[in-house]
């Protein structure tokens, strides 16, 4: 009879063992001398009346009487690292890391600049067919590994550079990203007078623009006329200058409002995920409370139905511009947090039997709601906006596209509200709040990753975070200044649009070609006890990277200089935004060179194919884990291992069921 295989996933008296609890049943045993049953010698006709799980139980209790190690032996190897509080905790901080600012505040202004409906088409069809696959993807490859982005690549040596891309990813939007949650802190300090300042024109140095306060008749069909919303962000708020070649001097108020933002931070991470998977309890509930209440008001308000209107047709004739697919692609990864190292880096904190499919599938599909519901309280307020504006204004024209969209619509529709002051509170710290979200994860995956590398780090983590906080304050000033607008938009455009889509696509080849899917379907049965089916191997293996290969060559060869609003970003911009990207692409192809050189060898052909084969630390984090991991997978057995009744004990069983049966 064909011996049963299962997976490490099923509880029994082992795994009760592995989660260090102690088991007090040994009393209950027959007397008898156990003291050969790891040696594989014929039984004694006592033992052969018994089960297979009584024996099995025996050789781990008479074996960790000397040995602590097998007691707690998932705590012992992750002590080092922390984990997670409760499952929720991880579900918690991934809606976080997922459902954040960049549902908020960039979904909504990239759907404005490319034609509503026309960018929420290619959105819905890139998620299905390479964003929720890949979210899923990274979830288990860092469960099932327990290491950040760094390390994790010993199953692929020569994808190392991957890692460290994702690494300069997740570093370069902290740097950025940090600026935009500093408007919020701006916006809500600036909200404790009798008026909120954006519901009025007051007379701001060196604008000249015609302002105009919704219900006032008396100037709505002015020529060049703009909300007074619009003209607080640009004038008052950012001050801004006439171009990136003009970056003016640093905005000290904004400056100390990142400045701010970052001490609070650096603060929350000294303590890592203990302290960060507290907030999210919080964090991850009440922006949907908010947003609800802003959708119904803005749906409420005259001209909102145009705007609605606006945001689901699609303007068929753009679908065929590569632009809209790069943007829907580059804020798929940027909002489900996809590509940047983070979701390994949290999931590796996971026990290794935790039901990490329900968790992406839950994740995922919040995030899209929750785009579609902050793309719809923005669009409903830009048709009411385009309708106080005068007949013949249209919602495309209502305002400038870019990152500063949802400073401007936003604040108008919170002045819509009864004790606007109230709302405009509870908004933007909300905004802060899931900004803060997104900038723990992004900057513990830089912090995991290099600890995970060189575990030396670990004792000084405090001071590593507290170094690189201050060093992404510093990068980040040019960012505040009058100038300042136009930097973010291209550090948004390329460092965290272009070389996130990049690294997708080298990240799902490399898991889905070279590791092979069907070895990583395998990995996922042996931690999960379920075989993904045939829609994630084809989406793994096919339609995810020809979706990606073809977004990012052809936006390559259709490629403009970027644009903000009316203003055209000179060559030289574009020259250093391409730089930028590169910081993290060309890891990729430089770690590889490396991972080659130093594998054994005679030949490069040797070397090579070396490269493609996992490394005998390859497996899962928990010893007892790895060994029946690579007895299942007739690999070496770890070497590091120093308990011989681990060994004992998986060879025993391997010879019947392959894998750790729980019963």
């Amino acid at each position: 009879m064909e011996p049963r295989r299962v997976s490490f996933h099923h509880k029994s008296l082992t795994s009760k063992i592995l989660d260090g609890k102690e088991d007090d049943s040994d009393e209950n045993l027959p007397d008898q001398d156990t003291s050969n049953l790891p040696k594989r010698k014929p039984k004694p006709p006592l033992l052969r009346q018994q089960s297979r799980s009584s024996l099995r139980r025996q050789s781990v209790i008479v074996n960790r009487k000397g040995s602590a190690s097998i007691r707690k032996l998932s705590t012992y190897t992750i002590a080092s690292r922390g984990n997670w509080g409760s499952k929720w905790e991880f579900l918690l901080s991934c809606i976080g890391l997922s459902v954040g600012i960049g549902n908020v505040w960039r979904f909504p202004y990239l759907a404005y600049e490319h034609g509503g409906g026309a960018f929420l088409i290619p959105y819905l069809l890139m998620l299905l067919l390479a964003g929720k696959p890949l979210y899923f993807m990274e979830l288990a490859f860092g469960q099932f590994a327990g290491l950040g982005p760094l390390a994790i690549w010993s199953c692929l040596p020569i994808a190392k550079g991957i890692g460290y891309a994702m690494v300069t990813i997740s570093l370069i939007i902290c740097i950025y990203y940090n600026v935009i949650v500093s408007y919020t802190v701006f916006y809500i300090a600036s909200t404790f007078q009798s008026t909120v300042p954006w519901a009025e024109c007051p007379a701001y140095p060196y604008n000249v623009t015609q302002c105009h306060v919704r219900h006032q008749q008396d100037n709505v069909t002015q020529t060049g006329s703009k909300l007074s919303s619009e003209i607080y962000w640009e004038r008052y708020v950012l001050d801004l200058s006439d171009g990136i070649e003009n970056p003016g001097g640093i905005k000290w108020d904004l400056c100390l409002c990142l400045l701010f933002s970052w001490i609070i931070v650096i603060v929350c991470l000294l303590q890592g995920i203990k302290t960060s998977g507290k907030v999210v309890y919080f964090a991850a509930t009440f922006p949907y409370v908010v947003l609800l209440i802003l959708l119904v008001t803005g749906l409420m308000q005259e001209g909102a139905i145009d705007g609605i209107l606006y945001f689901i047709s699609p303007e068929w004739e753009k679908l065929l511009d590569i632009k809209v697919w790069q943007a829907a692609a580059g804020q798929m990864f940027f909002s489900l947090g996809v590509s940047m190292g983070a979701l390994i880096m949290y999931s590796s904190y996971n026990d290794f039997r935790n039901n990490i499919f329900r968790d992406a599938m839950v994740v995922s599909v919040l995030d899209t709601v929750t785009s579609i519901i902050s793309g719809m309280v923005i669009f409903s307020v830009l048709g009411a906006m385009a309708h106080d504006l005068g007949p013949g204004t249209s919602v495309k024209d209502v305002v400038a596209s870019g990152p500063g969209l949802a400073f401007m619509a936003y604040p108008e529709a919170l002045s819509r509200l009864p004790v606007p002051q109230l709302w405009s509170i509870l908004f933007f710290f909300m905004l802060f709040i899931l900004g803060l979200d997104s900038e723990f994860a992004l900057l513990e995956n830089v912090l995991t990753s290099f600890c995970d590398e060189y575990p030396h780090l670990r004792n000084h983590k405090a001071k590593f975070c507290v170094i690189l906080g201050v060093a992404c304050f510093l990068l980040g000033l040019p960012c505040v200044t009058k100038g300042g607008q136009y930097i973010l938009e291209l550090m948004d455009k390329y460092g965290g649009g272009t070389a996130v889509v990049c690294v997708a696509l080298v990240e799902s080849m490399a898991i889905a070609w070279l590791y092979g899917v069907d070895r990583f379907c395998e990995d996922i049965h042996f931690m999960l006890g379920m075989k993904p089916g045939i829609y994630w191997r084809i989406t793994w293996k096919i339609t995810g990277p020809a979706i990606l290969t073809f977004v990012f060559v052809y936006s390559l060869v259709e490629h403009e200089t970027l644009k903000y609003g009316t203003y055209d970003f000179p060559d030289w911009a574009d020259m250093i935004g391409w730089i930028l990207a590169s910081l993290s692409m060309l890891h990729i192809p430089f770690w590889a060179v490396v991972a080659v050189w130093k594998q054994p060898g005679a030949t490069l052909k040797e070397k090579f194919l070396g490269s493609l084969q996992p490394t005998d630390e390859w497996g899962p984090s928990d010893d007892m884990a790895k060994v029946y991991y690579k007895i299942n997978m007739n690999g070496p057995l770890p070497t590091h291992s120093d308990d011989a009744s681990v060994t004992c004990l998986a060879r025993a069983d391997s010879g019947d069921s392959g894998i750790l049966e729980y019963l």
